[in-house]
């Protein structure tokens, strides 16, 4: 079945929101700048990026996009529990995200290659951030 990246974006938001993950999503999908300091603590943005096209008829095609999910963390006292507590983030929302595209109607699959994740604190900010990268292929209408 065909879909567009707006569907599988608001689905894969849909796993980060609900439980066990119960993340928040953020003001603005550009960065978490507009966030309060007191909230930013579990919120995430998703960002996407066109990749390869593979081919297609009838007005589909299948394709290979990149979706970007964005968590925060608050530090606090504790930068090595935040920094653990992301990399935990990182492997369970893959395993969602994967899951959600088997289970969840079949609409798209989590390739192996080209998934990647890093994990930033930018000096003075009180949290940090996990960029989890993931290739996300399926069909597309056109």
């Amino acid at each position: 079945m065909a879909t567009t990246i707006a569907v599988l974006r608001d689905r894969i938001a849909s796993v980060c929101a609900r439980s066990p993950f119960t993340l928040t999503q953020a003001a603005t999908p550009f960065d978490f700048d507009l966030q309060p300091t007191g909230q930013i603590d579990g919120v995430f943005r998703l960002t996407s990026e066109a990749g390869d096209v593979i081919g297609g008829f009838n007005y589909s095609e299948e394709r290979t996009d990149r979706v970007e999910i964005w968590i925060a963390r608050k530090q606090a006292a504790s930068p090595g529990g935040a920094y653990r507590l992301l990399l935990a983030d990182a492997t369970s929302i893959r395993a969602a995200v994967i899951r959600d595209g088997v289970t969840g109607g079949g609409d798209y699959h989590v390739p192996p290659d080209g998934a990647g994740m890093s994990i930033n604190h930018d000096p003075g900010r009180e949290y940090a951030v996990l960029r989890l990268t993931l290739p996300i292929n399926y069909e597309a209408t056109v």
